[in-house]
């Protein structure tokens, strides 16, 4: 199959990964793939500290095309100049396909695929864990401009079926992927651990997330608060920046005499796997920019357990007293699950590999990718 991927943003945040890594496994089906997006700048290739998907894409062996403006915004005047140029390149290259990520570029690439001379099946991923907004542009995508949905989770199926009516044939749920050759398990962490300060006898939960005011950073501390009131040797690792870092992280840990309890590594980059493996177990409370909660899964392949709110699609990815605790995410609750855990090692061990085992079987690259190239086979016969 010759098929098109759009996505309509430069900076390397939300879908950008999945989308990326479902081009990488389907060219490997041996599949000629197509993968176009925004551009940082008039620079090329790109400029060599940025973080952008176009210097993502090279990295993982893909050519991106660039000559589309593909803002995540709508711009008419950009749009209408992308319409133009996508429709003379569908017609040049005759794909068999197109599949969109985003709003912009499901609007103006869905058009554009209407347009040309062959016939090209739409297939759109919704990659949040939660329903499309049922606004005037999604209705008219979804409605007009789409042969396939693909949602994340069973509750954005659910929903996206009912606000759009859309049949059982149309809609697929397909979990999100990760990289699970590169996030694997570490058989030894200990250098690195000593090299965070991080003691033989501590035990460590650990958060990978944003410094904002959303992600609930005065529960966690009021929680790592009272459970160490029973065990002493617990310590919070906070992966992530924020503009925020001062307010909600650095001065309450101060009033509250957790300043030593926490261990800030900011945002990592070339070590970042390396700083995870140092985490007993996992938090997480509320998805970020990456609506399908990918670090979740992220550390399940590092045979990590996780403790997770019962909140969205959390509940769908981390099964209750199998590959860790789903909770309602009280100070209390999250402190009673900090030293369960803390303290029952036999149990953290036997929610690592359940969580490995799910990691494997559920979320690696190649049965996503499997799926995927169903549905477009499906749409293609």
């Amino acid at each position: 199959m010759k098929i098109l991927h759009l996505y309509s943003d430069w900076k390397w945040t939300g879908p950008a990964e999945p989308a990326l890594n479902l081009c990488v496994a389907l060219k490997k089906f041996g599949h000629d793939v197509t993968f176009a997006c925004g551009k940082a700048m008039d620079d090329y290739p790109f400029p060599p500290d940025s973080e952008s998907v176009e210097k993502s894409a090279y990295e993982r062996g893909l050519v991106p095309v660039t000559k589309f403006k593909l803002n995540k915004h709508f711009r008419f005047f950009q749009a209408m100049s992308d319409l133009k140029k996508l429709i003379a390149f569908m017609d040049n290259e005759a794909f068999d396909l197109l599949h969109v990520h985003r709003s912009y570029d499901h609007l103006v690439g869905g058009i554009a695929a209407r347009r040309a001379k062959k016939f090209l099946p739409i297939v759109r991923t919704n990659h949040d864990g939660v329903g499309l907004v049922r606004g005037l542009r999604n209705t008219i995508c979804i409605t007009k401009l789409t042969d396939a949905l693909i949602d994340v989770s069973e509750e954005a199926r659910k929903v996206d079926a009912l606000n759009f009516r859309l049949p059982d044939g149309a809609i697929f749920r397909i979990d999100a992927s990760i990289d699970c050759e590169r996030f694997r398990p570490q058989n030894d962490h200990s250098s690195f651990r000593k090299k965070l300060g991080i003691g033989k006898e501590d035990i460590v939960v650990g958060i990978i997330a944003r410094i904002q005011t959303h992600r609930r950073f005065d529960v966690l501390l009021e929680a790592l608060k009272i459970a160490r009131r029973e065990e002493p040797r617990l310590r919070m690792l906070v992966i992530g920046r924020g503009t925020k870092e001062k307010q909600l992280l650095t001065d309450p840990a101060r009033k509250m005499g957790l300043s030593d309890a926490i261990i800030h590594t900011g945002y990592r980059t070339g070590d970042y796997v390396d700083v995870v493996s140092c985490m007993d177990f996992n938090v997480f409370l509320v998805p970020g920019s990456d609506g399908s909660c990918r670090a979740v899964r992220e550390v399940m392949a590092m045979e990590i357990p996780v403790i997770a709110a019962n909140r969205g699609m959390l509940p769908e990815i981390v099964d209750h007293n199998t590959t860790g605790l789903v909770i309602e995410d009280t100070s209390e609750n999250l402190a009673t699950a900090f030293v369960t855990l803390s303290k029952d090692e036999s149990l953290r061990k036997r929610f690592a590999k359940a969580s490995l085992e799910k990691a494997q079987e559920v979320f690696s690259l190649e049965p996503m990718a499997k799926r995927v190239e169903e549905v477009y086979e499906k749409l293609l016969s």
